[in-house]
């Protein structure tokens, strides 16, 4: 006897999608309500024959309201119920059952992933193995899924990679295409070839048949995409605990804010510039169904010379993009601007400072400049005692106001009295360094 479920997945995978995951998801989700039920595939067919339309249908679309509230109870993402519900109905359509009006969950994305760094992406590349770092750059510069990265052979990347072919063509046959729609192709950058390279060296045999990606210590069973998604969350958790990498969790049973799904969103972040319906191609998804899709240019060359110049400069994990680049010229021309000002100013100081220079030069003996620096220094505050070129005023300089408290005090007069008797003899000590200037002038026209 033929299995309910088996032929209703086969008939699901004939008109949509022959995806393995697609076919996971339905059976989990399927034994969950026949679980809540309490009956089986089989036994609600055979109801069916037993009951009316009109009692199976409202019978079955009250079992299944209580189930959408069950899941909702458990605290599920509004996502997840409305898989769970259009997996029900998807069972009872193919099975040509009635169901009676089970309204449609609000769709509504409960758990966000946030955009992961280069930075953080290099990293976890620096904390993994060979296998998982060839994995991990493989993802983000080609934006396959974790389960068409790992059904990949040797044979799927050979032509470029054995020719040193940069971009590296990867070819993407239908038969390993989530859905099996169609064959595309999409390609990895130089650090995504390096590494791959490193990793296949460590394997003893690689042939056309073997797979990219293997279990460890296994000649040729595939990586599974469990697998690998474990090892990257066991790497950030480790780089979260050094205090590295920071992700968030909502809930016990919620998804972390970065998972290995990131690094496909980091490839259509960063690959924009190609183009997005060209993106989404590289990525295997389907833009255009139809006539309009025949339009899309499938010259790999073409392709090829496009992510070169629009994706793989952004792409890249060790080397600065040329957004990076840009910024760095733009910081270094600022730098530079700064400098040819303050070169500008020193000149401008420079040439004021050339009167002085030309005066030191005039002295042919540093015997003599030092004579007439002496004297300067010792007469600088007498040389000015004219008051329209030096006004008396206290609160400019502390030594005037401090003498003239001085000269008040010993003598008992005022300090206004006490500024008269300051002026004169400022006075007369300039007088007498004009006699001192004269006499040195004198002797030093002789030793000329």
């Amino acid at each position: 006897m033929l299995d309910p479920i088996k032929v209703w997945l086969n008939n699901v995978a004939v008109s949509h999608s022959n995806s393995e995951s697609t076919s996971n998801v339905y059976t989990r989700h399927f034994k969950a309500f026949c679980n809540f039920i309490g009956k089986t595939p089989r036994q609600i067919l055979e109801e069916y024959k037993e009951s009316t339309d009109r009692q199976f249908r409202r019978g079955y679309a009250r079992l299944l309201r209580a189930f959408i509230s069950e899941l909702h109870q458990q605290q599920l993402s509004p996502n997840t119920i409305n898989i769970a519900a259009t997996t029900v109905k998807s069972f009872f359509k193919y099975n040509d059952l009635p169901l009676g009006h089970v309204p449609n969950v609000r769709k509504r994305i409960l758990y966000h992933n946030r955009d992961i760094t280069r930075e953080e992406v290099n990293l976890i590349l620096d904390a993994s193995r060979p296998r998982e770092r060839a994995f991990y750059t493989m993802m983000a510069q080609s934006g396959l899924r974790p389960a068409t990265i790992c059904s990949l052979r040797y044979r799927h990347i050979k032509e470029d990679f054995e020719n040193g072919a940069i971009p590296c063509k990867i070819d993407i046959p239908e038969e390993i295409a989530k859905g099996k729609y169609h064959s595309y192709f999409t390609f990895i950058g130089q650090e995504g070839v390096h590494y791959l390279r490193a990793y296949l060296n460590t394997r003893p045999r690689i042939v056309d048949d073997s797979y990219l990606f293997v279990k460890q210590g296994s000649q040729n069973e595939p990586f599974t995409p469990k697998s690998v998604s474990m090892l990257f969350l066991k790497t950030l958790r480790k780089l979260h605990d050094k205090g590295l990498i920071d992700i968030k969790q909502k809930g016990e049973r919620a998804p972390h804010d970065v998972r290995l799904y990131n690094l496909r969103k980091f490839f259509r972040k960063y690959a924009h510039q190609a183009g997005l319906e060209i993106v989404q191609f590289w990525m295997g998804h389907i833009v255009r169904v139809g006539v309009d899709e025949h339009y899309r240019p499938q010259d790999v060359e073409w392709h090829r010379k496009l992510y070169a110049e629009k994706a793989m400069p952004y792409l890249r994990m060790e080397t600065a993009t040329p957004i990076e680049t840009e910024r760095t010229i733009k910081e270094l021309q600022q730098q530079l601007q700064q400098r040819d000002k303050e070169l500008a100013q020193l000149r401008e100081n420079m040439k004021k400072m050339q009167p002085l220079v030309e005066f030191v030069n005039s002295f042919d003996a540093p015997k003599n400049l030092k004579e007439i620096l002496d004297f300067l220094k010792d007469d600088y505050i007498r040389e000015a005692s004219d008051e329209e070129l030096r006004p008396l005023r206290i609160e400019f300089s502390k030594y005037i106001s401090d003498k003239l408290d001085e000269i008040a005090r010993r003598k008992g007069i005022t300090r206004k009295e006490a500024l008269g008797q300051l002026v004169e003899e400022d006075l007369r000590i300039s007088e007498e360094g004009d006699k001192r200037f004269r006499k040195l002038e004198k002797r030093l026209r002789k030793r000329s």
